[in-house]
């Protein structure tokens, strides 16, 4: 493989689209073993291991809180030497997660093995491919970004059923050990060879102080305050979906459907993203994404059970957790300009991998305390409306000529 600097200059690299569908496979891989198989899992390992669910999803929580611990040390060691070694010793030490979870009969072993998922997940999911993508493509950018979330939309699509049929088949360990193989058989080589190297064009020290005045900036504040609190109200209500439909007058059988269209409705999201690009900026697209989110919350306070008004909420619902992925890849560039994306994406990730690992404990600790599923939907509209308001925070006065803004005949 040819080496690249990071202005994205190569000579006999692989084309692009190529690099972007192999990356593309390895998020679905990533997103689907990492983040999505526990839910399907957890009813297995709770019965044969006689583990409560706080200690089940409890040390995935922990794993979560640990990803955001590591990702801005992550995004820095991408800009100082490129994706290609991080995101290959991400898959080794997912592959090594799932096999210490796949032994664990003491809770221990069982937190030790999702904390390494945690490291894992900092290291191999959207943020570091995303820095990744600005070091090979930085003209491209913004389509690449766009083209990798529509192949990881099919991670719970693909891994759920699949994980359920293998635990039904050989059981949670071996499925769990299945898909550690995964990682070291496909996962390792395509980072391994399909992401070139890359010449590192500042020094550990300069890349330091270039971090340091970013982290300085109260744009980047606002910017991850927004991003923070939109991963909150889509991980909280993602876990209480069904009953905060019900509490509208929907039987079970409309939020189940209801709740199915929305994963549908992300991945259009992202295509009709990818057909627009050339006309909205990246920091449009994130403030659709805000705006869309206060939408959905304010119909789930409001519609009456009318199949219409369900499948409404989950279009807006749906889009904008679909093009809030890319928003989050995508407008730090425009806001900030081309220096060190992978330690912009890591102290963005921070906050956000938090508020996702720790809202539905929140969220259940709230109507714990005596609060009614209806008010608590009302505080996720209002945490929703906080989160444009940070936004707009964040995207006021930014300069016009350091937004990026893909033409839509662009190829990859």
């Amino acid at each position: 493989m040819a080496d690249i600097d990071m202005r994205g200059s190569a000579s006999g690299a692989a084309p692009l689209w190529r690099t972007v569908s192999l990356l593309g496979v390895a998020q679905i891989i990533s997103w689907g073993t990492l983040y999505y198989t526990l839910t399907v899992l957890a009813a297995p390992i709770r019965q044969e291991l006689g583990f409560t669910e706080l200690t089940i999803f409890g040390a995935f929580t922990l794993g979560q809180l640990l990803s955001g611990i590591a990702a801005p040390l992550i995004g820095r060691r991408i800009d100082r030497a490129g994706g290609r070694g991080v995101m290959t010793a991400g898959s080794v030490v997912a592959a090594l997660a799932l096999f210490v979870v796949a032994i664990a009969r003491e809770p221990v072993v069982f937190t030790i093995g999702w904390m390494l998922a945690g490291v894992a997940m900092a290291a191999c999911l959207y943020d570091p491919a995303f820095a990744t993508l600005f070091q090979i493509a930085p003209d491209r950018y913004r389509r690449t970004v766009t083209g990798l979330t529509l192949f990881g939309g099919f991670a719970s699509t693909i891994f759920w059923p699949l994980s359920h049929t293998l635990a039904e088949a050989w059981g949670w360990r071996a499925t769990l050990i299945a898909f550690a193989l995964l990682h070291v058989l496909v996962c390792v080589p395509i980072h391994r060879l399909a992401i070139p190297k890359v010449k590192p064009r500042l020094s550990i020290d300069v890349a330091a102080d270039v971090a340091h005045t970013y982290e300085r900036d109260r744009r980047l504040i606002w910017l991850a305050a927004s991003f923070a609190a939109a991963t909150f109200v889509f991980s909280a209500l993602s876990a209480y979906m069904i009953s905060a439909l019900g509490t509208r007058g929907f039987t079970v059988e409309e939020a189940v459907w209801i709740g199915a269209l929305i994963g549908p409705m992300q991945v259009l999201a992202r295509v009709v993203e990818w057909l627009f690009a050339g006309r909205i900026s990246a920091i449009g697209v994130g403030f659709a994404a805000c705006a869309l989110s206060l939408v959905g919350m304010l119909l789930l306070n409001v519609i009456p059970a009318a199949p219409a008004l369900g499948v409404l909420f989950a279009l807006c619902y749906g889009a904008s957790n679909g093009i809030l992925t890319i928003a989050r890849g995508t407008v730090p560039a425009e806001l900030f300009g081309s220096h060190q994306q992978g330690a912009l994406l890591g102290s963005l990730a921070r906050p956000s991998f938090i508020a996702k690992a720790l809202a539905p404990a929140l969220f259940a600790a709230g109507l714990s305390a005596g609060f009614s599923m209806r008010t608590g939907i009302a505080m996720l509209a209002f945490v929703s409306a906080v989160a444009l308001v940070c936004f707009w925070l964040a995207a006021r006065g930014t300069p016009a000529p350091r937004r990026i803004v893909a033409s839509a005949s662009d190829p990859i």
